[in-house]
């Protein structure tokens, strides 16, 4: 299967006990069609080239006054923080 870009992280968050939140810099039209809560493997390419594999289930987030936008939430336990402009490519 040839890698999907699915986004380009805008904010990251880590939320004790579930995982780390990315948070797209556009809202991504490819998680948008996936249905919530659904695993994907995929694989982030950091600013620096340095690329990491993970496990990370679609999600939507809702903020006041704006309209809601699905992002993605990394769940294996050694998650971080991931850095501003990495890209996430869907690879299985």
């Amino acid at each position: 299967m040839k890698a999907i870009f699915l986004l380009r992280v805008a904010e990251s968050r880590v939320l004790t006990g579930l995982g780390v939140l990315l948070l797209p810099a556009v809202p991504p039209e490819t998680l948008a069609s996936m249905q919530l809560h659904t695993s994907l493997a995929v694989r982030m390419v950091f600013p620096y080239k340095q690329e990491f594999s993970a496990t990370a289930s679609v999600e939507e987030v809702a903020r006041v006054g704006e309209p809601a936008f699905r992002a993605l939430l990394l769940t294996q336990p050694s998650a971080a923080v991931v850095p501003v402009g990495t890209e996430v490519w869907l690879v299985g």
